[in-house]
């Protein structure tokens, strides 16, 4: 395990580069204008690091939440616990994040459309600085559960987050724009994971560093908004507010919106399967990696490293490239099809070779197939309804992150390899409806022209 622990700090030297590319990112300056708009000078860093800090909550805890949350249900169950009730608490107290993500989503990002952007990123950040102080002092599963469940009513801003980037540029760059949000969650994995297990071990195993580093982040995050994200929402609803299933349903009756979120949904459940047990399929005893218990934080932080690091490259550059040439639909249907073999034989190839070549290819097909999806979900949504459905589409990926650890911890103890096989099957879904029920938009020439061989 010492070239695990070499690989781990070779790889953090080279984050500070892509964070520093990702986070230094503008929108094009308009001097003719002092109040954001599609044409507008307006920096995004904020909200790059809005999201980026999103993701770190979610995966810089994974390794605590796998491992001590399973000893926090060992000991409220009992010694006589059944496996699969052990699971099923640690996966839910995974899925308590998405459950709070689920039920707010939607109706910040509807708040949003109606009283402005800025209100919701502020009060967002204020409060993860509160879940996180708790989660440092969280000492038994129901205050687990409940610092957990205040990180994701702050991270229901994405939508927000999204749509804040949407009011404020042209449709045909907005793939691009949506990368730099997209690579921040790349750049998120990266940090994440590793940052996490070092926390732990310095602090001994337990979660006081790791709560108070994050609670002091998005305490800066929180003063960047106030001092630098004007308001980007002058297109504000008179009001209308509706729930979330009437949401869905005026989503579906737009012309491929529908098609769209249900596609983002399954793919979403079908990548928890990895999200939600891939610390524990390392060091599983009845599988083929047997990683030790001591060093399984630090060796699997070292593989999803590699899938953020790909992925952050893949959406702050390889996009600009690779997108214009294909056109997001057709983009969003060859990289969902390579998912899937890909996921498939994740639990099947030892690492690090030849298994870090699949993570790879995951961070590669993951980074150029998301700012794709979020892209057209994008150009579908009405201008007036941007927050509401950016809001809606991640509280589905929120829904999707409820159910998955849940079915996917339950599903591991009966064989490791079973969620993997499972959310290969699911991502099938997706990829066959991009091929075959989603149409391109009428002024999609790059997309028409790649389908229909002109």
């Amino acid at each position: 395990m010492r070239n695990c622990k070499k690989v781990t700090w070779g790889i953090q030297n080279h984050i500070a580069g892509n964070l520093a590319f990702v986070l230094m990112a503008e929108i094009p300056p308009d001097s003719n204008s002092k109040t954001p708009s599609r044409e507008s000078a307006v920096s995004i860093f904020p909200l790059v690091f809005t999201v980026f800090l999103d993701l770190l909550g979610f995966a810089m805890f994974l390794p605590d939440l796998q491992l001590r949350g399973e000893g926090f249900a060992h000991g409220f169950l009992g010694p006589s616990a059944s496996a699969m009730m052990v699971g099923l608490l640690v996966g839910f107290g995974q899925s308590v994040y998405s459950i709070a993500q689920l039920f707010t989503g939607s109706w910040l990002g509807r708040y949003s459309d109606v009283n402005g952007r800025r209100p919701v990123l502020l009060l967002s950040s204020a409060l993860s600085v509160v879940a996180y102080l708790l989660y440092a002092h969280a000492d038994n599963i129901f205050l687990l559960y409940l610092s957990r469940a205040l990180s994701g009513i702050a991270a229901a801003n994405l939508g927000v987050a999204f749509a804040y980037v949407a009011d404020v540029t042209k449709p045909e760059e907005r793939s691009a724009k949506i990368g730099l949000l997209g690579a921040a969650f790349g750049v998120g994995f990266i940090v994440g994971p590793a940052l996490g297990a070092v926390l732990l071990k310095v602090g001994h195993d337990k979660p006081y560093l790791l709560g108070y580093f994050a609670a002091a982040l998005c305490l800066v995050n929180t003063i960047l908004i106030w001092r630098f994200v004007p308001e980007s929402n002058f297109h504000r609803l008179d009001g209308g507010r509706v729930s979330f299933v009437q949401g869905l349903k005026r989503a579906a009756a737009i012309p491929g919106l529908g098609v769209l979120l249900l596609m983002f949904f399954m793919m979403n459940l079908a990548f928890t399967n990895l999200e939600a047990t891939f610390f524990r399929l390392l060091e599983a005893p009845n599988w083929i990696f047997h990683v030790p218990k001591a060093d399984v934080k630090q060796f699997g932080a070292v593989i999803l490293t590699v899938v953020g690091v790909t992925g952050a490259i893949t959406q702050g550059g390889l996009i600009r490239v690779i997108v214009p040439k294909l056109g997001e639909l057709n983009t969003l249907r060859y990289f969902y099809s390579a998912f899937i073999p890909v996921f498939y034989s994740i639990p099947f190839f030892s690492f690090y070779f030849p298994g870090l070549i699949l993570t790879v290819l995951l961070g590669f097909t993951n980074g150029l197939s998301g700012p794709s999806m979020n892209s057209l979900i994008s150009q579908r949504a009405p201008r007036e309804l941007q927050g509401s459905i950016m809001g809606m589409n991640q509280s589905l990926g929120s829904l999707a992150r409820v159910l998955g650890p849940m079915f996917a911890n339950t599903l591991f103890s009966i064989k490791p390899s079973m969620p993997y096989l499972w959310g290969g099957t699911l991502a099938l879904v997706p990829a066959v409806m991009a091929w075959f029920v989603l149409k391109p938009l009428p002024n999609d020439k790059t997309s028409e022209a790649a389908t229909f061989g002109r």
